[in-house]
């Protein structure tokens, strides 16, 4: 009896250990960074035989798939009469599971969205609408009649970031005000969508690099630490390599939309600079909790972590 009792608890650590998004489940590989130009992408693996739980489906459509093949409803909600910016309900009306990640634009509505959390939308033969928390990214329109959402992409990380260090709607609309005066684009509604047209991938060719990279990666991924010469951008981490590679295209494009001075010299971050980051971030799991606080944001699934993002400082 004991011994079945101490296996039993053994595994019970194990899973509930393995299900952190920290050291020794995870490891950064700074020396084998993926470089183009001034960009680097340092990838964050799985230690072996971590992390090949079956938590998540192995197979995920994304938000753009599901919309484009009306496989996702997606509608405003009224609570007690009254529109509600924060929040979009959806419905999966497929027979896959949809990713919804923290930063995709959807046009439409009354209001342009940007989806605040990273989910997982599973298949719902019910009438029942699941709730899904929004920003607003156009903050002087207001329609009488909504229009149909489509998926435009995904915000930039000086978005993101405001919307998961501050979580306040307030933040996210003086941060893309903030953008129309450094663009020098006059406008009474604020619509980022627009704006974002402006902010495409600025070196296609290292985009086009980095997922090519990937697509050859054999490595058991759970995400990226993503650099700008001495700058470090941010980090997302996935629960699987699974979900990092769903995603891994949207994150990248959100990186590269950072706009730094233009210098013909690169200059590389130090190894140092790099782990004094992934220390705060993931040497334990209050460490981590501190620094997400006013850092970023981590996203659950049944009280385990599904999607962590972090921004430099």
């Amino acid at each position: 009896m004991k011994r079945i009792f101490f296996l039993y608890f053994f595994i019970f650590i194990a899973k509930n250990s393995i299900a952190q998004l920290t050291f020794p489940n995870l490891q950064v590989q700074y020396d084998s960074a993926w470089v183009c130009n001034h960009y680097q992408l340092i990838p964050i693996i799985f230690t072996p035989n971590t992390f090949n739980y079956n938590l998540f489906p192995k197979q995920l459509l994304t938000l753009q798939q599901a919309l484009q093949q009306k496989k996702l409803v997606v509608k405003e909600n009224y609570f007690d009469g009254n529109d509600n910016v924060n929040s979009l309900s959806v419905k999966n009306i497929s027979k896959e599971p949809i990713l919804l990640l923290d930063g995709e634009l959807l046009k439409g509505g009354k209001q342009d969205r940007m989806i605040a959390e990273t989910k997982v939308v599973y298949p719902n033969e019910t009438n029942e609408l699941e709730l899904v928390n929004v920003f607003c990214v156009e903050k002087g329109r207001w329609s009488k009649k909504a229009k149909k959402f489509s998926s435009e992409g995904f915000a930039s990380n000086s978005i993101r970031k405001m919307a998961d260090s501050t979580k306040t709607q307030q933040q996210v609309w003086r941060e893309i005000e903030k953008q129309f005066e450094q663009y020098q684009v006059p406008s009474t509604t604020f619509p980022f969508l627009e704006l974002q047209k402006q902010l495409a991938v600025k070196d296609t060719s290292c985009y086009n690099y980095f997922v090519q990279k990937f697509k050859n990666t054999n490595a058991n991924c759970a995400g990226f630490i993503a650099v700008y010469d001495t700058t470090i951008i941010g980090t997302d981490v996935f629960a699987n390599h699974t979900l990092t590679s769903t995603a891994f295209q949207n994150v990248l494009s959100a990186y590269m939309q950072m706009v730094f001075p233009v210098s013909d010299t690169v200059i590389r971050v130090s190894k140092q600079k790099l782990q004094d980051f992934t220390d705060k971030l993931f040497s334990t799991e209050n460490n981590q909790k501190k620094f997400i606080e006013h850092h970023g944001n981590i996203f659950y699934t049944n009280k385990k972590p599904l999607h962590l993002v972090a921004y430099g400082y």
